[in-house]
């Protein structure tokens, strides 16, 4: 594991040396966590460990079971939720933004859309997912609401830990990258509603996706 250092709280260090190794996959959903061993590996002693992984609990990135501490192993039915979430949120985000984003932020999403695209055409599908994720987290950033910022966070680390098991990058058609460029227009035309409209459906488009990528990982 990563080497902590004395220049941040142990127990935020660890809990972000866990959090990344949750989400890239090297901690694998369902793995149990052991108190001991990532004191050891790390060096520390048990207890900002403790912390890091209440932390981890309160994030539901990590969930109490009969065998102990384990990472949320995340059935189809926290997904379907999440994604509900997210439908409510995020266009609503992108609302409030329509009128607060500036110029270069429109740039900046113009030109992640089409790094997006050309990515796709190569199928580096995880470079998609990252420029993606900046296009919406620039759009929710935009809203200066840290309440709903905070909220749609925690929400986004879930997704992707949901999706890292089965299906861990946008191997598909490129229709939601034509659906990234029509929120883009409406953010353009500051049309907040349109916006807000455009990014409901796309998030409604992404949760069928990613429901039928779970049915073929359960068929097989």
């Amino acid at each position: 594991m990563s080497a902590i250092t004395k220049s941040l709280p142990f127990h935020l260090q660890i809990y972000e040396i866990l959090k990344g190794k949750i989400l890239n996959g090297e901690i694998s959903r369902g793995e149990r966590l052991y108190e001991n061993k990532i004191s050891q590996e790390l060096g520390v002693s048990r207890s900002p460990v403790r912390e890091a992984l209440r932390m981890l609990e309160q994030d539901e990135l990590v969930v109490v079971t009969s065998t102990g501490l384990v990472v949320n192993p995340m059935e189809f039915s926290d997904m379907e939720e999440i994604y509900q979430c997210r439908m409510a949120l995020e266009p609503f985000a992108a609302k409030i933004s329509a009128d607060k984003l500036t110029n270069e932020d429109l740039d900046t999403l113009r030109n992640l859309v089409t790094q997006a695209r050309v990515y796709h055409n190569q199928k580096a599908y995880e470079k998609v997912v990252e420029s993606n994720t900046q296009f919406h987290d620039i759009i929710i950033q935009s809203s200066g609401n840290s309440r709903l910022i905070g909220i749609i966070e925690k929400i986004r680390s879930l997704i992707i830990l949901s999706r890292k098991t089965e299906f861990e990058c946008y191997q598909r058609e490129g229709d939601y990258l034509d659906e990234h460029e029509g929120v883009l227009a409406a953010l353009t035309q500051r049309n907040g509603d349109e916006a807000e409209r455009l990014l409901r459906t796309h998030i409604m488009n992404d949760f069928e996706f990613y429901s039928l990528a779970y049915e073929k990982v359960l068929k097989n």
